[in-house]
């Protein structure tokens, strides 16, 4: 068959050469006409190029009409399937084996852990200045508000004044009598003394003119009046001389006392004046000090109350402070789940108002009591200082309770399905993709989550482009 075929490519390749001469030889003999009956040159020459171009279009047809039939061994362009070629192209990921923190979900409220009320000691002062304000910090001893101490000032001036005139008494009695002094209270005993001798010598006159004139009287030589004032005179320079010797006693006891300096009893009474001037002189600097409101602690402001031109009371209090800024979390856990609670235990923080809030606490104590009517315990949880906080703010909490091991897989090669199961292409040997449907368990961190049945460690599994697979698409990674 393959020798007939041949001859009749031989006979038509040869009818077609002796066409092409045919229409040469016409075409020479046309140009010997006249060149009224004969087109011009540049036709003539389109007409016979056009020819040839018809003649080897024949012959390719005829070459390809009569080619013979190919062998096995030779090279034959296959035309496949679409759906047979074509390879998604994706990203591959790979399942591993990781620790997993088991997590307790649990809500708390922000609270100081240990707030401090700042009350004014003195009552019935006006305030005069608000040096801070809420959200301050402050340290210990910190000038926070001054009261109206006008009074109290001119208190303690006084007390002041008191306390040195009983230092100065005190000072004069312990040192000592002066020399001047014992010698000027020498000399008015002498002086007194002289006095005595006169008023004895004056009584002793007066007694004798009371004799001469009774004895006159007797005689009638003087009246009765005149014997009186005689007796009138002697009662006087006796009362003189009685006076002068008294005084005389206190002017020699003066002498004594000064010859033998004062003595401990008036020391004493001296030193205990002085002791209470000085304890009037505390307790009233004490009360000017009360009108300045000093912060006991270092913290922060978490209440202001004070405002300037109001009344201090010694039940209100002027600020409230938060120790250090420290705050805690409160959380309440069910009674039943304080068995997986114990100090230390890391506690993963969020807010649902807040979604960029993500902190970190850790477990401080469990309170040792449950409420009878929630049963549920308080656990502080002590949380990371200079933050946006406050006392009172709501969060969710995530304690730590156990890290188990577990297969972990990345979460985009991981499908969920409308009917609640998750769904994985694993990459084959052939680079083609099996469907499985798996377990997950927690979602981690990173992107990441745990697989609790389905996979095996080290096997791989699609991930981005999974979406667009099914069972058995070729890709290519």
């Amino acid at each position: 068959m393959q020798d007939s075929s041949k001859e009749n490519y031989s006979k038509s390749e040869g009818k077609s050469e002796s066409m092409l001469k045919n229409s040469s030889l016409k075409l020479a003999s046309s140009e010997d006409l006249p060149p009224r009956q004969m087109p011009s040159r540049i036709k003539i020459r389109e007409l016979i190029f056009g020819i040839g171009i018809g003649i080897m279009g024949t012959l390719g047809i005829t070459k390809i009409l009569s080619v013979p039939p190919q062998t096995k061994s030779d090279s034959v362009p296959v035309i496949l399937n679409e759906t047979q070629t074509s390879a998604q192209k994706v990203t591959v990921g790979k399942v591993k084996i990781g620790f997993v923190n088991r997590t307790l979900k649990a809500t708390g409220t922000v609270a100081a852990f240990e707030s401090i009320p700042i009350l004014s000691r003195a009552t019935g002062l006006q305030i005069q200045r608000v040096l801070v304000d809420e959200g301050d910090f402050i340290r210990a001893g910190q000038l926070l508000a001054t009261l109206d101490n006008s009074v109290e000032v001119a208190q303690l001036q006084q007390a002041k004044a008191t306390v040195a005139q009983g230092e100065a008494r005190l000072a004069e009695l312990r040192a000592g009598n002066r020399v001047e002094e014992i010698a000027q209270a020498r000399a008015t005993v002498q002086q007194i003394q002289a006095q005595i001798t006169e008023a004895e010598a004056g009584l002793a006159l007066a007694q004798q003119r009371v004799q001469r004139n009774q004895g006159l009287e007797v005689d009638g030589a003087i009246t009765r009046d005149r014997l009186d004032e005689v007796l009138n005179d002697a009662q006087v320079k006796k009362a003189q001389l009685q006076q002068t010797r008294a005084s005389f006693r206190e002017a020699q006891q003066k002498l004594v006392q000064l010859e033998a300096g004062p003595r401990d009893e008036v020391i004493a009474q001296a030193v205990a004046q002085l002791a209470e001037a000085k304890a009037q002189y505390q307790i009233n600097a004490a009360k000017l000090k009360d009108t300045k409101i000093i912060s006991p602690v270092r913290g922060k402001i978490a209440q202001r109350e004070a405002r300037v031109g109001d009344v201090t009371k010694s039940s209100q209090p002027l600020f409230t402070v938060i120790e250090n800024g420290r705050l805690e979390l409160q959380v309440k856990i069910p009674e039943t789940q304080l068995i997986l609670i114990r100090p230390g235990q890391t506690v993963m923080i969020t807010s649902s108002a807040d979604s960029n809030l993500k902190l970190q606490g850790r477990v401080r104590e469990i309170e040792p009591i449950v409420d009878q009517e929630s049963r549920q315990a308080t656990v502080a949880v002590d949380l990371p200082r200079k933050t946006s906080l406050k006392p009172g703010m709501f969060l969710s909490a995530a304690i730590v309770t156990n890290a188990s091991q577990t297969l972990i897989a990345p979460m985009g090669g991981v499908l969920p399905q409308t009917d609640g199961r998750y769904l994985v292409y694993l990459v084959q040997p052939d680079n083609t993709v099996k469907a499985r449907f798996v377990e997950v368990g927690e979602i981690l961190s990173n992107q990441r989550i745990e697989i609790v049945d389905g996979l095996q460690n080290g096997e791989r599994l699609v991930l981005k482009g999974a979406a667009y697979l099914k069972d058995g698409d070729s890709i290519t990674y």
